[in-house]
């Protein structure tokens, strides 16, 4: 019974409320992502809203319009059935940007990027190489968790994008560190495993810009909890990210 219970919970939490065939259905599969034109600045009363939210956060002009558009996304569904929407955090003048995963469920509860055990063990990461995680700007690569925690569209995913690409736009940071394999994949443009990304600086093309970044790909603290071997090669990662900074003149009071 407990299982019955279980399961039933896990629906509702997915935002099934109704039984309509015994085969299941991947609806999300045959949704097509809302095309962005960065050149359109006004919209007409019968426009496509979401369009018109991805155009407003390609016209912000700062870290705090940005927010906004974020939180008047209201017609989104993930927007909907998540419960907060998570925002970038620090400051945006910061060298440093550190893209997260999709929000997790301690994020989601909390409206927090990085928060409870990821933040724990990045801080912990970050601090072994002298760099303080609350001087370092954080988002994360979509403002909402998905039902569930289940697994992201590629619809979804292009939607969301604007707002993340709209930030790296506005203040070009000189490094890029991105948590766990979406966010590396995703920035870096490709389908290569994150093992095959990991260990070397990637020169990232923003799209629709000729802006290129400085992206190291590191891997999530969940992973590296779980693996002597991912702690290992984490280790010589941060070496690595340390020496860049170096070499930059990048410090830290």
């Amino acid at each position: 019974m407990f299982d019955h219970v279980s399961l039933l919970n896990l629906y509702s939490e997915w935002g099934v409320d109704e039984t309509l065939t015994s085969l299941c259905t991947n609806h999300l599969d045959n949704v097509k992502s809302t095309p962005i034109n960065p050149v359109i600045k006004t919209s007409s009363p019968h426009s496509n809203p979401l369009l018109n939210h991805q155009n407003h956060s390609l016209q912000a002009k700062n870290i705090d319009e940005i927010c906004q558009a974020i939180a008047s996304f209201k017609e989104y569904p993930l927007h909907h059935t998540a419960m907060h929407s998570v925002l970038p955090k620090g400051n945006p003048q910061a060298p440093i940007f550190i893209i997260g995963e999709v929000p997790d469920a301690d994020e989601d509860r909390s409206g927090q990027v990085f928060f409870g055990q990821s933040e724990f063990w990045l801080t912990q990461m970050l601090n072994s190489i002298k760099i303080p995680l609350e001087q370092c700007f954080r988002m994360p690569i979509i403002p909402w968790r998905p039902p569930g925690g289940r697994q992201l569209s590629n619809s979804e995913l292009n939607t969301c994008l604007p707002f993340l690409y709209k930030a790296l736009e506005l203040y070009k940071p000189k490094f890029v560190l991105s948590i766990g394999t979406l966010p590396a994949r995703t920035l870096t443009q490709t389908s290569t495993p994150l093992s095959q990304l990991q260990g070397k600086w990637h020169t990232i093309h923003l799209p629709n810009s000729h802006i290129t970044l400085q992206l190291f790909p590191l891997r999530h603290p969940s992973q590296i909890q779980a693996s002597a071997k991912f702690r290992q090669e984490t280790w010589l990662d941060l070496l690595r990210i340390r020496n860049a900074f170096n070499e930059a003149n990048i410090n830290f009071t």
